[in-house]
């Protein structure tokens, strides 16, 4: 059986409407740190990833499925990389942005409403391509 994609879509979106400030809470307790976590990606991997994103070719990097923008704006910052954030749920996006400006780097981040399987950009747009609690 097919899951009904507007459902998958509406369920995910909720997952935005929790307060951010109980979770940031959380988040200290168990990590030491409050990141905007959504998903599993820890500092660490995120660390990882950032540094992969520092390849030779510089361009910008494309966050699929940024939900609030964890572990793009980390990514954005150490990798001094352009950032395009992608995702779905409207909600998670402008959490997203406020993560962007609140790290002062609106101007080297877009944040974006769309999905995976239908990207609307050039072929070869990118450096780089990172994904994190993504389901595909």
């Amino acid at each position: 059986m097919i899951p009904d994609l507007e459902d998958i879509f509406e369920r995910q979106a909720r997952r935005y409407e929790r307060p951010l400030d109980a979770w940031a809470e959380l988040e200290k307790r168990a990590f030491g740190q409050a990141v905007g976590l959504n998903g599993y990606t820890i500092v660490a991997e995120a660390e990882e990833l950032a540094r992969l994103s520092e390849a030779k070719v510089a361009g910008p990097v494309l966050d699929l499925g940024t939900g609030r923008g964890w572990p793009g704006w980390l990514i954005a910052e150490r990798a001094e990389r352009n950032l395009v954030a992608i995702d779905v749920p409207v909600v998670g996006l402008q959490h997203a942005r406020d993560a962007f400006l609140a790290r002062d780097l609106s101007l080297r981040t877009q944040v974006i409403a769309s999905d995976g399987m239908a990207l609307p950009f050039a072929s070869e747009a990118f450096s780089s391509i990172v994904h994190t609690d993504v389901f595909c």
